[in-house]
């Protein structure tokens, strides 16, 4: 394909700017060829008669460039050390023929050609995004991208669900339990799942660290007012989340309630559902009350209490014994928690915490700090899972690889955020990432693990048929 020729100094303010890539031996290239963070630009004089022909290997990727001409000024090799172009390469035949072969470290595509009588210009871009997409049901389009930018390759896959389309988007607990641990594609199975993903952060033990609702049972409280998502039938919102708990006596407020099926800490007063297992393996220190259908049962002085069907359990510790040590078993109880926001006229039946935000009305806002993450999520690339809101209430579920050189680095919170802009998301928040970021499909594990195999992770975002 040939183009109008642009002026000789537009090649010239190129090959200048090949000073500018700091990532490579600039006296070890030629002056022909420019390593630009967006692109490669070979552009070479043209002898009168000479012609080039370029033709491309794949695994690896090279350029190949051909030419009945020697191409002056080419060293015979060069490591070149960018994040794409690793090596050129230079020969000539007997016949006064030549060769040059760009050899880079993963697949780009193929280059644009223009030239005239006197010069000759191969451009390669390095930032690219190929997306291919396909229907899996009616509502649901799973997609994958291939793309990169001047930090190297991405592997991207994404599911766009339509709420409306008799679709629901709903949690899983690994083991159906607080502590549990289960591999994505088993929790897909045993739901019947057409799609899932990997869910909140947990901790070793497998508990959510944040708010967890399943089905409108609240199964744990949020951490830090962090974002979480709300799901419901019809739609799904992105917000803060914070968490009120009361235990009222003899109708008056006897004190506030720290949290939900958790680990009890110094002076606090935890309740225990049946969610959390069968007991509540705590320590001799706290004093406990079993409560069934809001009448106190039975007395506890020496923690890890039997959980009974239907009922709860609460424990306390320190400053907050004296409010449980003073209640008899027949006394009526009430235990009221709630959270801020109440979604739950909206419908919202399913909510899931994570962080940090990613989106507020379509532009970034990443709100890491006041959220109180570390710089192991804040910071770098890795491998990331997140959900978004369409403004047509779709739901974007997204995983990028990462942590494989080469195949697909991972990306910053902020390349994410404009990831999810980019697919159309007005809202948005992250997931749990790293070796946990999993996307399955019928079964079909889609994206490629960085752990190298599929992660046992505590909980799930699936994809299931709605009610008829």
């Amino acid at each position: 394909m040939r183009w109008r020729w642009a002026p000789p100094a537009v090649f010239l303010l190129l090959t200048l700017f090949t000073a500018f890539s700091g990532a490579l031996a600039a006296a070890a290239l030629p002056e022909a060829l420019a390593v630009l963070p967006e692109q490669v630009v070979l552009t070479v004089p043209k002898a009168v008669g000479q012609e080039l022909a370029v033709s491309y290997t794949s695994h690896p990727m090279k350029v190949i460039v051909d030419s009945n001409r020697p191409l002056q000024g080419m060293p015979e090799q060069a490591l070149v050390g960018d994040v794409a172009l690793r090596e050129l390469r230079y020969t000539e035949g007997e016949d006064g023929s030549s060769r040059l072969v760009l050899e880079f470290n993963y697949q780009l595509p193929e280059g644009a050609v223009c030239e005239d009588e006197e010069l000759f210009q191969l451009v390669i871009p390095k930032t690219f995004a190929q997306t291919t997409t396909r229907l899996v049901e009616l509502g649901v389009v799973y997609g994958h991208q291939r793309r990169a930018d001047s930090y190297g390759p991405n592997v991207v896959n994404y599911l766009e669900i339509d709420l409306r389309r008799n679709w629901e988007v709903k949690l899983v607990l690994a083991q159906d339990r607080v502590y549990g641990a289960e591999r994505v594609s088993d929790m897909a199975k045993r739901t019947g799942a057409i799609a899932a993903v990997n869910g909140a952060y947990f901790a070793s033990n497998g508990r959510p660290l944040g708010v967890f609702m399943i089905d409108g049972e609240l199964i744990t409280e949020p951490y830090a007012n962090r974002t979480a998502v709300g799901l419901g039938p019809q739609g799904a919102i992105i917000d803060n989340v914070g968490f009120v708990g009361e235990l009222w006596y003899a109708g008056e407020l006897l004190t506030s309630i720290s949290g939900l099926n958790r680990p009890r800490l110094q002076d606090e007063l935890i309740v225990y559902t049946e969610a959390y297992g069968t007991k509540t393996n705590t320590n001799v220190y706290g004093y406990e009350v079993v409560v069934v259908d809001g009448v106190v049962v039975q007395l506890q002085p020496e923690g890890n209490s039997t959980i009974p069907p239907g009922g709860l359990v609460l424990s306390a510790h320190g400053a907050q014994r004296q409010y449980l040590a003073g209640l008899k078993v027949g006394d009526q109880v009430e235990v009221v928690i709630n959270l801020q926001p109440d979604w739950s006229e909206l419908g919202i039946r399913q909510i899931i915490g994570g962080g940090p935000r990613l989106l507020r009305g379509g532009v970034l806002d990443i709100t890491g700090e006041a959220e109180q993450f570390k710089d192991d999520i804040l910071k770098g690339r890795a491998p990331r899972t997140a959900i978004g809101i369409t403004a047509d209430q779709k739901l974007l579920l997204v995983t990028v690889n990462g942590r494989q050189p080469n195949i697909s680095v991972g990306m910053t919170l902020e390349e994410l955020g404009n990831l999810l802009i980019e697919l159309g998301a007005l809202e948005a928040m992250n997931l749990d990432g790293g070796g946990s970021t999993t996307m399955i499909v019928r079964n079909l594990v889609l994206n490629l693990p960085s752990d190298g195999k599929e992660r046992a992770v505590a909980n799930a975002i699936v994809v299931v048929p709605g009610a008829k």
